[in-house]
């Protein structure tokens, strides 16, 4: 079995996108409790992390999407 390390090197995509694995630790973020005040602080800290984390990832699929259009009127263009 390859690592994850040698599979990144080698460029294996991996099975799960980005949002996925967000949802997954905010499940499991979910999940924990904090036993004190300063392990709420950290579990609060996380969750916005992971809010931005969420914002950044439709704000990357949104511009992938207008470049996406950009290089298909651009193929079009070339075509004519």
């Amino acid at each position: 079995m390859m690592s994850k390390w040698r599979d990144f090197l080698d460029g294996v995509e991996p099975r799960r996108d980005l949002e996925s694995l967000l949802e997954t630790l905010e499940a499991e973020l979910k999940e924990l409790k904090a036993r004190s005040l300063t392990e709420e602080a950290r579990l609060s800290s996380i969750r916005d992390n992971l809010t931005e984390a969420r914002l950044k990832v439709k704000k990357l699929k949104h511009e992938n999407s207008v470049l996406k259009n950009k290089v298909s009127i651009l193929e079009e263009d070339l075509d004519l």
